[in-house]
C-alpha cells in the first residue's frame, strides 16, 4: 500500500484528507456544472455531496487538492482499489473547481499521483463514466489508454470506461 503523505509541485499540493475537511471540500464542490456529467449530478447539494464525501473519505488515500500559490482548496481526488497482487491502484473521485479546468491543473494532479504510485506499483487505473466526455478527454491528455467499457452498480447503473496507464 502507498504511504499517506503530502504530494506537491509548482501548481498544486495534495494533502491527505480527514473527515474534518468536509466544509473545505464542499465549498469547492458546490457548483452544479462540476457534477453535470457524473453519475450523481446532485453532488453540489448538501445531501448529494455528503454521499460523495463519505465514499471519498473511505477510499485508500483521499486528498484535498490545493492551489500551491494560494493554499485554497480547489478540489479533491483519491487513490482507491489497491491490489497488492496486481501491483495496481486506481485514481479517481477527482473534481476541480471550474476555474481550474482546461488541463494544466488536472494534468499536474494526475502526474503527481502517477509518479508517486509508480515508485512501488506497476499500473494505475482510471474509471470514467461513459457520458463523462470532459474526464475522458483529460485522460487522453495524460496518455491513458482506454481498455474497454463495463457496467457498474452503485445505486446507479451506468457504463464506464477503464483507462490504464502502465509504466
Amino acid at each position: 500500500m502507498l504511504e499517506r503523505k503530502t504530494l506537491s509541485n509548482e501548481l498544486v499540493k495534495l494533502i491527505p484528507m480527514i473527515k474534518n475537511d468536509y466544509e473545505w471540500v464542499f465549498a469547492a464542490a458546490s457548483d452544479p456544472e462540476i457534477w453535470e456529467q457524473h453519475p450523481d449530478s446532485t453532488r453540489y447539494t448538501p445531501v448529494g455531496f455528503t454521499r460523495y464525501f463519505q465514499k471519498l473519505i473511505d477510499t485508500d488515500i483521499p486528498y484535498l487538492i490545493l492551489d500551491a500559490k494560494t493554499d485554497k482548496v480547489i478540489g479533491a481526488t483519491s487513490f482507491y482499489q489497491y491490489d497488492r497482487h496486481e501491483k495496481s491502484i486506481a485514481i479517481g473521485y477527482t473534481f476541480l473547481g471550474k476555474e481550474f479546468w482546461g488541463g494544466e491543473y488536472n494534468q499536474s494532479v494526475k502526474n503527481l499521483m502517477m509518479d508517486f504510485a509508480f515508485e512501488t506499483l506497476d499500473k494505475v487505473i482510471f474509471h470514467v463514466r461513459s457520458g463523462n466526455i470532459r474526464s475522458q478527454k483529460a485522460l487522453e491528455k495524460i496518455k491513458a489508454i482506454k481498455e474497454g467499457e463495463t457496467e457498474q452498480k452503485e445505486g446507479i447503473q451506468f457504463n464506464y470506461a477503464i483507462y490504464k496507464k502502465d509504466r
